[in-house]
């Protein structure tokens, strides 16, 4: 199903202040004649303005024009719905909004608005290479209005600062493939790739530096060029069998050292070595003890605050009662009168008449409270014997632990003692054996953290093969998604529509065109047009430039009473000033827009719509035309 079209029934800027503050148009094609200056352009670079331009009115259009009206507002149709559309840029806060039917709009929201109600689906599109590291922005409706509306002084290209990425996006959403083209899955696939590359980028720079400082360092005959995973296990073993030897010396020099030594058999070094470790695995006991046991102790001295602070308020209570039973009630709580003493007999309450049942103090309230007390201070003295016996403890534990670091330090004594006497009597030839292996170890660690660092370049291999997975899954996906997008059937459909258009001009005087056939040719991210198997800006010049130009946007209008495309009717061209400069040339130039009626005559096009402005368009037949 076609989408739907887009049509202007009338505009007017306010304040009004003569007849030509509003415009009305119909549906088929309607011209905008004039001479020079008076006013043709600066309505339609309203219009333009009005339709979600982003910029302010002072550089859309002339500043003069700013301060003499306040806005702009449009009833358009699109579908069988009708919208006013505004903009009023002198209201505070609105000045870079666009009302429909009263409610505020921003421009995304304004777009996306249009885009919505047009039909036309939300596409993300890259604005230049795919793979740049950036956001990838969504097609607009700007960006489609741009092939919409031709400017007068754009009259350089088909459509003016437009990438060829975006210029094609939009020709692909007029073709309906734009969202199969771009789909989520293509942006998906390209974020993958970016990912992938990123990857191989990091691993090719560890790599570099990797190689380059772990040769210098490693300094190993065996790997002066690079640093290789066999390479690195041949230099491991060759130094684990110089570490074995210089251990093997060491050892033969030790047995013979300690042969010589006549004190050798004073201490057994086994027996205290076995000594140290059981008093110290008996030192951690203790001191594990004593922490349980400050705990416990810390625990129930805040319990025994907590009892005491609640003892206190029972003593509180108590003495209040005992303060506040001797009190009597003099007058009547419910009219302040006297209540005389003498009114009921001995232990009757005066005021209610009841027998009285003793002092405040022997009543159940002071019982409970009393039973409470005992309660307490019956559990703060078991918590003082606890506590006590907790103390205790700690002091035993401590003299446990002083005896203990006695011992231990007794045991130490004899083994320094001993290793003091061992040194002394070293010979040279062991602190010589003893370097070697330091430097030998020194290596080794060397070597080992260079091969976890070559472990590191396997994850980004690693790393690189998951996403090449995910990678030919999403190809896949996107083939399927995408395999009717005939980009040479699309291109060839836009060459006849404007080949079409071009023998319609040529049809009353074949003179008019004798440059060749115009070819198109759209692909995912460009879109070119020849013109003889050459660039056409450079084969055609004067009036067969605008004459290509026009052929486009009759093209894509063509588009609109297509069922399978999706133009959105709507197409307003502004020729430039220099474009008929004589008086005798008024009416001449009909022939370029005679084919444009024609098409907006023919079925399926009833409700598109071209406007016209320009200076060689008057007595068109079949325009609507509007004289300034």
């Amino acid at each position: 199903m076609a989408g739907k079209h887009l049509w202007i029934e009338s505009v007017e800027r306010f304040p009004e202040s003569d007849a030509n503050d509003s415009l009305v148009f119909v549906e088929g094609v309607n011209v905008i004649v004039g001479d020079l200056n008076a006013g043709k352009t600066t309505w339609l670079q309203m219009v333009d303005f009005l339709f979600g331009d982003n910029g302010g009115p002072e550089q859309a259009f002339d500043e003069e024009l700013v301060k003499k009206y306040e806005g702009i507002k449009a009833t358009i149709h699109i579908g069988e719905k009708e919208y006013t559309i505004e903009r009023n840029w002198k209201t505070p806060g609105a000045k870079t909004k666009t009302f429909v039917d009263g409610e505020p709009h921003s421009v995304k929201e304004f777009s996306r608005f249009m885009l919505e109600e047009l039909e036309i689906p939300l596409v993300t599109v890259p604005s230049g290479n795919p793979y740049a590291d950036r956001t990838w922005p969504e097609l607009s409706f700007r960006d489609v209005f741009r092939h919409m509306y031709k400017q007068e002084r754009m009259w350089s290209d088909v459509v003016e600062k437009q990438n060829e990425v975006v210029r094609s996006a939009v020709l692909l959403q007029f073709f309906k493939k734009a969202k199969s083209v771009y789909s989520d899955e293509y942006g998906e696939l390209v974020s993958k790739q970016k990912q992938r590359d990123k990857i191989e980028a990091q691993k090719a720079v560890y790599s570099n530096i990797l190689q380059n400082v772990a040769v210098e360092l490693v300094k190993d005959p065996g790997m002066s060029v690079a640093i290789t995973a066999d390479s690195l296990g041949n230099s491991k073993k060759i130094l684990e069998e110089k570490i074995k030897e210089v251990e093997k010396k060491k050892n033969a020099w030790l047995e013979k050292h300690t042969a010589n030594l006549e004190d050798k058999k004073l201490v057994d070094f086994d027996t205290v070595g076995k000594n140290i470790r059981k008093l110290m695995n008996q030192l951690d006991a203790l001191i594990r003890d004593k922490m349980e046991n400050d705990n416990r102790v810390k625990e129930l001295k805040t319990y025994e605050k907590t009892l005491n602070d609640e003892l206190s308020r029972f003593n509180r209570a108590t003495d209040a009662a005992r303060v506040l039973s001797d009190l009597k009630i003099t007058h009547c709580p419910a009219c302040d009168q006297e209540v005389p003493q003498n009114r009921h007999v001995q232990n009757i309450c005066n005021l209610c008449g009841q027998e009285e049942h003793g002092d405040a103090d022997v009543g159940s309230s002071g019982k409970r409270i009393f039973f409470e007390k005992a309660q307490i201070k019956e559990e703060l003295k078991e918590l003082g014997l606890q506590i006590k016996e907790l103390d205790s403890n700690i002091i035993s534990i401590d003299s446990k632990i002083e005896d203990l670091k006695g011992s231990l330090n007794t045991e130490q004594m004899k083994l320094r003692n001993v290793e003091a006497l061992s040194v002394i009597g070293l010979p040279p030839e062991i602190a010589a054996l003893d370097m070697k292996l330091g430097s030998f170890a020194e290596k080794m660690e060397q070597l080992m953290r260079v091969g976890s660092s070559l472990k590191e370049r396997e994850r980004y291999d690693s790393d690189i093969e998951k996403l090449d997975e995910q990678i030919v899954v999403l190809e896949k996906e996107i083939k399927e998604l995408a395999p009717n997008v005939n980009y040479s059937e699309l291109s060839d459909t836009l060459s006849d529509k404007m080949n079409t258009y071009i023998n319609a001009v040529n049809i009353d005087d074949i003179s008019r065109w004798k440059t060749g056939r115009v070819t198109a040719n759209l692909k995912r991210d460009s879109f070119k047009m020849l013109l003889d198997n050459q660039a056409w800006t450079v084969k055609a010049g004067g009036t067969k430039n605008y004459v290509i130009q026009l052929a486009y946007h009759y093209a894509v209008l063509s588009l609109s009473k297509e069922e399978e495309f999706d133009f959105p009717g709507l197409l307003i061209i502004d020729f430039p000033p220099h474009f008929a400069k004589a008086d005798d040339l008024k009416g001449s130039e009909n022939y370029l827009l005679r084919p444009f009626i024609e098409l907006c005559s023919e079925r399926g096009m009833s409700d598109t719509q071209v406007i016209v402005a320009g200076r060689a368009f008057e007595g068109l037949k079949g325009a609507n035309t509007i004289v300034f």
